[in-house]
C-alpha cells in the first residue's frame, strides 16, 4: 500500500504509539521506512563542512543531539522487534517545515506523526507541527492521537 513511510518521532510519551502505528502499516509489503527526529537550529552541532574552530563547545546542543539520537535509536529498535527494517536520521530546522521537505526528498507515500494536545496558548506560542505537516505535506499524513 505505502512504499515509503516517513515516521516522525520526538521523544514524547506518544512516540512509542507512533512507531507501533508505523509498524502496523509497514507490515503490508516491503516499504522503505525512515525514522526521523528534528533538532532546532539553535541546538544543532557543526557538520562536516564546518571546521572545529567555527563553533564553541555547546553542552546544550550536545545534549539535544544525544537525546534526539536516542529517540531515533529506540524507534529503530522497536521497529526491528516488529520485524521492520528502517533507517534513521536527524533533521535540523523547524520541525514542520523540515518534515515536509524530508517527505518530498524521500518521495514519501505517507507520513506517520503524533499529535500533542496543546493549550490554545501553546498553539499560539509553539504552533502545531502536525497541523503544519498536514497543511503542506506532499502525501497523506497519518496522525496518531492516542496516548497524549
Amino acid at each position: 500500500m505505502f512504499d515509503v513511510i516517513l515516521v516522525a518521532v520526538d521523544g514524547s510519551p506518544q512516540t512509542s504509539q507512533v512507531v507501533t502505528l508505523a509498524s502496523q502499516i509497514a507490515q503490508n509489503g516491503t516499504p522503505a521506512v525512515y525514522v526521523t527526529c528534528c533538532i532546532d537550529e539553535a541546538y544543532a552541532l557543526a557538520n562536516e563542512q564546518e571546521h572545529p574552530g567555527d563553533i564553541l563547545e555547546y553542552p546544550a546542543a550536545a545534549a539535544e543531539q544525544d537525546s534526539a539520537t536516542a529517540v531515533v535509536e529506540n524507534a529503530l529498535r522497536q521497529l526491528a522487534q516488529a520485524g521492520i527494517s528502517a533507517q534513521g536520521n536527524l533533521l535540523v530546522g523547524a520541525a514542520g517545515e523540515s518534515l515536509v521537505a524530508e517527505a518530498k526528498a524521500k518521495k514519501a507515500s505517507v507520513i506517520v506523526i503524533g499529535h500533542r494536545q496543546l493549550s490554545a496558548f501553546g498553539r499560539i506560542v509553539k504552533g502545531s507541527v502536525s497541523a503544519e505537516v498536514i497543511a503542506n505535506a506532499p502525501c497523506p499524513v497519518l496522525v496518531e492521537v492516542r496516548g497524549n
